[in-house]
């Protein structure tokens, strides 16, 4: 059974506690062991780190899709409709960290694309299935 949990908040790196805390719980709920659970948590704020980095303004969107054996994330950044188009220089440097990071504690991860640079995802399985 796939269950869908969405969260909308202001680009607040204060507020990325809510974050880990929902991709804890969520975790937790798929049955993760607390290795587990403590690599989604992380994962999924440094993949929110990533897109609020060098950014005012805004919200971020997340979707956590939790099924059987696994939880998927989608973070997508969203500018306020108010503020003029800008695009922040990346700093290539803390992009590829991150990228590692993230790469070291969940199965599948990446980007929007080129059309849509402002949504990442990743994928964590559970490593054993209960029976």
């Amino acid at each position: 059974m796939s269950e869908v949990i969405e969260l909308t908040m202001p680009v607040d790196p204060d507020l990325l506690m809510v974050v880990r805390f929902t991709a804890a719980a969520i975790a937790a709920r798929a049955e993760f062991d607390l290795e587990e659970v403590e690599d989604l948590r992380l994962a999924v704020d440094e993949l929110c780190v990533s897109l609020i980095r060098n950014r005012d303004g805004g919200r971020l969107a997340l979707c956590f899709t939790r099924d059987d054996d696994q939880v998927d994330v989608t973070c997508r950044f969203v500018p306020n409709a108010s503020d003029p188009p800008k695009r922040e220089a990346l700093d290539e440097l803390s992009l590829s960290l991150s990228l590692q990071i993230i790469d070291a504690l969940v199965d599948e991860h990446g980007l929007g694309g080129p059309d849509d640079p402002e949504t990442s995802w990743l994928r964590k399985r559970r490593a054993h299935a209960t029976a």
